[in-house]
């Protein structure tokens, strides 16, 4: 899989908008709190969801499945 570094863009940008804040004006800051804001929190939503899926696809693969513990008791044949 290759590496796409959506992370570490998502912390360089924030660090550049607290860098913007303290030193700009809050126009500028007006401006670009919603773009930085809405790629952090995709970058950071997307990879938790890649992970999520990765997670799952690897359970189901193992025989086990993704079944409630109380569907796998006997309790019905007793």
């Amino acid at each position: 899989m290759k590496k796409t570094y959506k992370r570490e863009v998502a912390i360089a940008l924030l660090l550049w908008l607290f860098y913007i804040v303290e030193v700009k004006d809050a126009n500028i800051v007006e401006i670009l709190v919603w773009p930085i804001f809405s790629f952090v929190a995709a970058a950071f939503g997307f990879d938790a969801y890649g992970k999520l899926q990765q997670s799952k696809s690897s359970k189901s693969s193992d025989g086990r499945g993704n079944e409630r513990g109380s569907e796998h008791t006997d309790w019905e044949r007793k």
